[in-house]
């Protein structure tokens, strides 16, 4: 059965340098930052369970996909074979079945005695809002127009005992059934599930054709169990959650909310955004709070397998000789092509930055490239582009307040594509440097260091 706390026995037993109990009482501002902070500076990233938080009835635990190994590990298959895992769950999905076993509705808490502080909601820097974030809530919704569930992973900042301010980004998919929500002058039922099997959080991060369940049980093999909510009819939780928050969102209802130390390293700002009202707030009797420390590696590395998907996907409906795909810096990607057309790294660039509001520089290069070397990048970028010819400057397109750079309140960005293939009828023909091989071949290098004097 894969649930959170399974997968938390399972690193215990298995990987136990991988997991670390604090047992003393820890502060709901920033400790848990500084104590991850400081586990990054000695390169460790391991799971952090607090066993108490000041102020708060729950235990937390954080940094639970903070590393690609961990992640490989809670999806049974090597590093490296990650993102074909995610590739098949997406192409073969597993459909959630529904049940009436659900621990996570095992406490149920209506009205005067819903009570958000009971939840250790932290403040992680210096100079975030007051006000403390929930950062590992799952959202779920329903399109009012084709009644398809959607998931997605937002921050919550946690305004009194019975309301939150939810952040959503203008283009996503929530934010497409919001609107859809405004047009028909009805508010948008929602509901937040907290505790999560790996699995779980990498399916809701999925951008694509598919209802993320569906993604979920084909990464776990098996379908998920998922129940009904309490209060929000025709809403389905996961059934081994460890808490869920039910409510509505008035579309037209906004507040301020910020600011927030996002997944960029920089402060958002203060925002306007939906308001959250709880109608209900479940979970398990002895329920574990999961937590994202914003800003750290975790916040990096879940998203990187369904970012790498749809990436690939869309890359290769333009030009079906993409190779690979890799994030090797905040809004800056690289692309390698097997290229058979000068058009085709432009085709690229035109399908990726003009889709992916979190795309904004976009490096192509020739498939012999290892991508994930940013000196192999700069070398192709150095030996092959003439910036008059092969970069490329996009002067208007959507992008993401997450990104510091970008100064529009509707998040219009610039953006920027860079030619570093090849050409595949050079004007000027040049060798590279070479040994002959046959001479390469002849040396013994064992024999000649025997022979020094």
């Amino acid at each position: 059965m894969s649930d959170l706390r399974s997968f938390l026995d399972l690193v215990r037993a298995q990987r136990p340098s991988d997991f670390i109990e604090i047992k003393r009482e820890v502060d709901r501002r920033f400790e848990t930052a500084a104590i991850l902070s400081k586990l990054e500076m000695q390169q460790r990233s391991p799971i952090l369970l607090f066993g108490s938080v000041r102020g708060a009835a729950l235990p937390l635990v954080t940094n639970v996909c903070g590393s690609m190994g961990r992640i490989a590990f809670a999806l049974s298959c090597p590093i490296k074979d990650v993102s074909a895992r995610y590739a098949v769950a997406a192409a073969a999905p597993i459909q959630p079945k529904v049940t009436r076993d659900a621990p996570v509705q095992e406490i149920r808490a209506t009205g005067r005695d819903i009570d958000l502080g009971r939840l250790p909601a932290l403040v992680y820097h210096e100079y975030d809002a007051d006000k403390p974030y929930i950062t590992a809530a799952v959202a779920v919704a329903r399109d009012p127009d084709s009644g398809r569930t959607n998931l997605s992973v937002h921050r919550l900042m946690v305004r009194d005992s019975t309301s939150a301010a939810v952040f959503i980004e203008r283009g996503k998919h929530l934010d497409g059934i919001l609107q859809a929500f405004r047009r028909a002058g009805r508010i948008m039922p929602i509901a937040f599930f907290i505790g999560s099997h790996p699995a779980w959080l990498l399916g809701a991060v999925y951008s694509g054709p598919l209802e993320e369940y569906g993604v979920i049980g084909g990464l776990l093999r098996e379908p998920l169990s998922i129940v009904e909510c309490v209060t929000q009819t025709g809403l389905f939780v996961p059934a081994r959650a460890e808490v869920v928050l039910e409510g509505v969102i008035d579309p037209d209802q906004l507040v301020e909310e910020g600011p927030f130390g996002e997944w960029s390293g920089y402060s958002t700002g203060i925002v306007r955004s939906p308001l959250f009202q709880v109608s209900a707030m479940t979970m398990r009797r002895d329920a574990i709070f999961q937590d994202v420390v914003s800003g750290h590696m975790e916040h990096l590395t879940v998203e990187l397998p369904a970012i790498e998907h749809r990436t690939l996907a869309r890359a290769r409906a333009a030009a079906p000789s993409v190779a690979a795909f890799a994030v090797i810096a905040p809004f800056t990607s690289v692309v390698a092509l097997e290229k058979t057309a000068e058009d085709e790294p432009k085709r690229v660039m035109d399908a990726l930055l003009s889709t992916d509001i979190q795309a904004k520089h976009l490096i192509v290069v020739d498939a012999d490239v290892d991508i994930r070397d940013p000196r192999r990048v700069f070398r192709a970028i150095g030996l092959n582009t003439q910036p008059v010819r092969d970069v490329h400057i996009y002067p208007d397109e959507s992008g993401t307040l997450l990104d510091p750079s970008c100064t529009s309140p509707t998040a219009r960005t610039s953006k920027m594509g860079i030619d570093a293939t090849r050409r595949l009828a050079p004007t000027r023909q040049i060798k590279p440097n070479q040994v002959p091989s046959d001479v390469l071949a002849s040396v013994d290098i064992s024999d000649v260091l025997k022979r020094r004097p």
